[in-house]
């Protein structure tokens, strides 16, 4: 069996062009880490050792939270604030280095452009959640198994629901016309993000791709937008429906 661990980059509401400021992201962006029940001991210790080493070297205690977004734009977080920028983006691109080196790990990633994406506002995490599943689902016919997916709590509840549908697993037993997801089984977990290594480490991958897609000027300095190529593109799953880079767009 595999396991699907999401987080987003961004948020699911309207953006405005002309008020960047008054509106939401201009992206959203759905990031999964597969890993094999199998290797799911020998890859959660991977991502320990790495927690421990930067742990070891003063940067951050391994109790807390890797949130790439905290971590770049910290509100008064001591453990963040004392790390120089230059480290964080370090930190972060050796934490995808750590992931992008695994053999035992995939990425199925979806990205809403916003300002050039034809969707409805209200079609955003549903299809973001819809074309995740089709890619996760074709990864494992190819492994001839099964798997489950776990979000972090992010749209809970809305989350829930489209999956019931995809699946035909909810009450009234609907489901979406011409879209069949044959082995992703039960419905959706959700986890607290704290609490889960895999989860901080698919942040780890929304983030460095929203600034593959979305660069600022800013950063280009730390080279930020070249993270995710240089490191976690060559473990793209590349599904039907993604792009020559791996990467589902919409």
């Amino acid at each position: 069996m595999y396991l699907c661990y999401v987080d987003e980059s961004g948020d699911c509401g309207p953006y405005d062009p002309e008020q960047p400021g008054k509106s939401g992201s201009p992206y959203f962006i759905f990031s999964g880490l597969v890993v094999s029940t199998g290797m799911w001991k020998v890859s959660l210790e991977l991502l320990k050792d790495f927690r421990k080493k930067i742990a070891r070297d003063a940067y951050l205690p391994y109790d807390i939270e890797f949130h790439c977004a905290e971590m770049i734009d910290p509100h008064k977080v001591r453990q963040f604030t004392s790390i120089s920028v230059p480290d964080r983006w370090k930190l972060i691109e050796q934490y995808a280095e750590t992931i992008g080196n695994s053999q035992n790990f995939s990425i199925i990633s979806v990205v809403i452009d916003k300002a050039n994406s034809t969707l409805p506002v209200a079609e955003y995490l549903p299809t973001s959640v819809t074309k995740l599943y089709q890619a996760f689902d074709e990864l494992l016919k190819s492994k001839e198994d099964h798997g489950m997916v776990l979000f972090d709590r992010a749209n809970e509840k809305l989350v829930n629901t489209h999956v019931r549908k995809l699946l035909g697993t909810g009450a009234s037993g609907e489901s979406i016309p011409g879209i069949r997801i044959g082995r992703v089984i039960e419905d959706p977990i959700f986890r607290v993000s704290t609490d889960s290594m895999f989860i901080q480490s698919a942040d780890v991958i929304a983030y460095t791709l929203k600034e593959k897609e979305f660069p600022k000027a800013s950063r280009q300095k730390h080279q930020a937008h070249k993270i995710f190529t240089r490191k976690l593109s060559k473990i793209c799953y590349n599904s039907n429906i993604a792009d020559e880079d791996g990467v589902i767009k919409q």
